[in-house]
């Protein structure tokens, strides 16, 4: 107490021997030199203050920091004197070319950024178009031209034999400097525990090391959702440990090892939450879950993080809570996020799509619904065309009489440019449809039981960016008794179309991983 009480009269003190200075935050002084620590950032002097009626440390004039750059935020540190400018854009991938402001073209005026993609060096203008996944040269297409070929008999079993069951999560294209290029995720259940696996690859998409589990002995999970910000990755996924199904996320370095600060709880509710989906969208993550209401219905939420993985405001509830909406797909646009997700009728399934703004706000004016009253929508999965800045989303109608497989193009503005459109074609049952936008030219895979041999097999097909001409016929890309379903896309180093996907041809569904050989047309 005694401490307390002088300290106390101490500060009392000090604030009557300052006078009227000390309330007004004016500094007293009695001569220039007083002044000196004030502020480094200005010029100070001593002079009489008619206000106070006493001698006081005035500003005469301030360090202009303004670097005449209108891409740098610019300050002066008061505690130094010293300027610091400061870039507003983000070179991430650290090719010496920075992405642009949100809702710029790379390379416009005012954009700040040259960069196409800034989540990879190979991606920047002037570099050369080569068979690599890459817009090399940022004309908005990739691999220009090239063609996709499967090899049949060349899939190959990814996950572990002991495993009683599993299903492809995520695959991810991450850095090229790295050992482990690619990054897979994929729910395995073994010993009776549901857990999300990750499976480290490296630029041929094969494993460096053996695939571990996510969340830790203890912690049952599934639903893993990675995106790849140029530097690290990102990952979300649902998680039991608390009793309850509940949203986790974790940064991971270009190996795939956690990083600071490890796993953080995203949600906290009494229902299920569910699904995540995670993009990065060049200045930080936005991801959204399907989130259980009281009733047992589901609604969408959302929440932002940095690049550093703190949380950025709160979370935001993004559907109406009116329908019970699940299942959601985020894609990020050049100015705005694109969402598809299942709305649950009373009889069917509708396909729904949505933008919002990078922080989740600014919805367009109601979601705009894909697909038609008699179709039963079911895997919808949604990807950005950056050539033609829109977007394109596929799912397939799961009515019994027929399954097809369909795909539709949609504006930023959540208008329909192209309405769904059969991609397989197929005269049998088609589902699980995975898609890569290519700027010219649009990539499918997905399952179809057309050879009738004992179960789906995967297939390719390649359609223009308007889904209007066949540029490639469907192709077969499994042949194995069982089904070949689930499939999920990237690229490898040397521009082959990885495909992750599930198989049933052993005792158990286990994931396994094939590939559409890339090959550029001849000069």
């Amino acid at each position: 107490m005694f401490v307390k009480q002088s300290l106390a009269i101490g500060f009392f003190a000090a604030i009557v021997a300052q006078g009227c200075g000390a309330r007004s935050q004016l500094q007293p002084c009695q001569r220039d030199s007083d002044c000196a620590t004030v502020d480094m950032c200005a010029t100070w002097v001593c002079q009489y203050d008619t206000k106070i009626h006493d001698k006081a440390c005035i500003a005469i004039a301030h360090t202009s920091c303004d670097d005449g750059n209108p891409c740098t935020t610019d300050a002066c540190d008061k505690h130094t004197g010293e300027c610091s400018n400061t870039w507003v854009t983000l070179d991430v991938d650290g090719d010496g070319h920075r992405g642009p402001l949100a809702g710029h073209q790379p390379g416009d005026p005012g954009s700040c950024g040259d960069d196409c993609d800034d989540t990879d060096p190979r991606a920047f203008p002037g570099n050369a178009e080569v068979c690599d996944g890459v817009d090399n040269d940022c004309d908005g297409i990739i691999d220009n031209g090239a063609t996709y070929t499967p090899t049949l008999g060349s899939e190959f079993q990814l996950s572990k034999p002991s495993f009683d069951w599993a299903e492809p999560d995520s695959f991810v294209r991450g850095s090229p400097k790295s050992t482990v290029d690619i990054l897979a995720s994929y729910d395995g259940t073994l010993g009776g525990q549901l857990s999300p696996f990750l499976q480290p690859l490296d630029g041929t998409g094969k494993p460096t090391i053996d695939p571990f589990v996510l969340t830790g002995s203890d912690a049952a999970g599934s639903g893993t959702s990675v995106a790849w910000t140029g530097d690290r990755f990102g990952i979300a996924w649902s998680d039991r440990r608390d009793g309850n199904y509940e949203i986790y996320f974790a940064l991971l370095d270009p190996t795939g090892k956690k990083m600071a600060p490890g796993d953080e709880r995203i949600t906290v509710s009494d229902g299920y939450s569910l699904y995540p989906s995670l993009v990065w969208t060049g200045q930080g993550f936005a991801l959204v879950w399907q989130e259980e209401r009281s009733n047992g219905d589901f609604k969408l939420q959302g929440q932002r993080l940095d690049l550093e993985g703190r949380l950025v405001g709160n979370i935001m509830t993004l559907t109406s809570g009116a329908t019970d909406d699940q299942g959601p797909s985020l894609a990020a646009g050049r100015t705005e996020l694109g969402l598809v997700w299942v709305q649950q009728k009373s009889t069917s399934q509708a396909i729904v799509f949505q933008t919002f703004g990078f922080d989740l706000t600014g919805a367009a004016p109601s979601p705009v619904t894909l697909t038609t009253p008699s179709m039963d929508g079911e895997g919808s999965s949604l990807v950005y065309d950056k050539k033609n800045d829109r977007y394109i989303s596929s799912f397939f109608d799961a009515s019994p009489a027929k399954r097809v497989v369909y795909g539709t193009v949609i504006g930023k503005d959540a208008k329909v440019i192209v309405p769904p459109t059969d991609v397989g074609k197929s005269p049998a049952q088609e589902r699980d449809v995975s898609l890569l936008a290519l700027g010219d030219r649009v990539l499918f895979v997905y399952a179809d039981d057309r050879d009738q041999n004992s179960g789906y097999e995967l297939y390719a097909h390649t359609l223009s960016a308007d889904l209007s001409t066949e540029l490639q016929p469907p192709t077969r890309v499994t042949a194995a008794p069982g089904d070949s379903i689930s499939p999920i896309m990237t690229f490898a180093t040397d521009g082959t179309a990885l495909v992750l996907f599930r198989d049933d041809r052993g005792p158990n569904p286990a994931v396994f991983e094939t590939g559409l050989k890339c090959v550029m047309p001849t000069p």
